[in-house]
């Protein structure tokens, strides 16, 4: 039998993707928790499409949607409120 050696790699190979998945959850949460009256129904949805569908097939794009929503827009939609 052979080990399972606990280390710096197995800690990396479930850190990366927990943080990718907890990224995304957190931005499709504050888009969804939007006022209509700040994004609207169609924004709302092209967001939360472009944050599943681009984790779904390639979870780098989901990564790139999520950090250019939280960085980009989320500041933007927070001061027009």
């Amino acid at each position: 039998m052979t080990a399972v050696a606990f280390g710096p790699g197995l800690f990396a190979a479930l850190l990366i993707p927990l943080a990718i998945l907890a990224l995304v959850i957190w931005a499709i949460v504050d888009v969804a928790k939007r006022p209509t009256s700040v994004l609207s129904r169609g924004a709302k949805t092209a967001w939360i499409v472009g944050l599943v569908a681009g984790t779904l097939l390639f979870s780098i794009a989901g990564v790139v949607v999520a950090i250019v929503y939280l960085v980009g827009v989320r500041p933007r939609l927070a001061r027009s409120t």
